[in-house]
């Protein structure tokens, strides 16, 4: 297993974990129960793939941000 990405909370790892598990990736959040003391790369909650499925897992989670970016752009500009 290997390290997809960091998070600062539980409930943002689990969405990306989710959109992976839809596309057939096996994903896990780990460290997800340990207590927010601050910014922290140990403390970080981590979201974790197969080293096998890594790259496609990257691939479709940089996907997913970059439209959720467009997203928020495109409300931005409505609102105006």
């Amino acid at each position: 297993m290997r390290t997809l990405k960091k998070y600062l909370n539980a409930f943002s790892a689990n969405i990306a974990k989710g959109m992976l598990e839809n596309e057939g990736i096996r994903a896990e959040v780990i460290h997800q129960n340990i207590p927010y003391m601050g910014i922290s790369d140990k403390l970080a909650v981590e979201l974790i793939v197969n080293d096998e499925d890594y790259e496609r897992a990257k691939k479709l989670l940089e996907q997913a941000e970059q439209d959720m970016m467009r997203l928020s752009d495109d409300a931005d500009v409505a609102s105006e």
